[in-house]
């Protein structure tokens, strides 16, 4: 009975998700003006939303407290970002463009390689299923749809274990800076 009612929920809120995608992404673009952060903001979203949708009263009105959601989720990532610059995961590539390596130094060649090891060793710490998508995602440059095909899930499935994993990949790089700049000033 318990999981009857969960798989409803799954197909309810995956109706959810195909419904109001459009709305919430462009709401999070408005606020964001970055299509990979929107993105992000759209899968935090939607993970609130799935967390908290008991506690919704009126049903139609679900597509405005999802615009909601988005703007104040985007607001807040806006301010996370002032706060840290960084490298967007998805400028990290994981192969060189040889067309490129004559307009690199040695120095940056280094550090994009750097980089790289670093993130492989990150990514090896995520779950299978995580790293999966993950590598599919960002090594072999595979859209949403291309993964759910090959994998055999929903490309809402895809899009929150992407969101996982990045948000793994993110802490843990971040973990690592902190640690490093911590040691530096010790």
């Amino acid at each position: 009975m318990e999981e009857n009612s969960y798989e409803m929920r799954e197909y309810l809120f995956n109706d959810i998700y195909e419904k109001f995608y459009h709305r919430v992404f462009c709401t999070s673009m408005n606020v964001i003006r970055n299509r990979h952060l929107a993105e992000d903001v759209v899968q935090e979203t939607f993970m609130k939303a799935y967390k908290n949708i008991d506690k919704l009263n009126d049903n139609s009105k679900i597509g405005a407290w999802l615009s909601t959601i988005a703007s104040r989720t985007a607001i807040d990532m806006l301010r996370r970002e002032k706060r840290r610059p960084c490298l967007p995961l998805e400028e990290i590539t994981f192969s060189m463009d040889e067309d490129l390596l004559p307009l690199c130094t040695v120095e940056s060649e280094i550090e994009l390689l750097s980089m790289k090891e670093e993130m492989n060793e990150k990514m090896l710490q995520l779950s299978p299923k995580l790293q999966t998508v993950f590598s599919l995602k960002f090594i072999s440059q595979l859209t949403d749809d291309e993964i759910a095909n090959q994998l055999n899930i929903t490309t809402s499935t895809v899009k929150t274990r992407i969101f996982r994993a990045r948000k793994i990949v993110k802490d843990q790089w971040i973990r690592t800076e902190h640690s490093e700049t911590s040691s530096l000033g010790a």
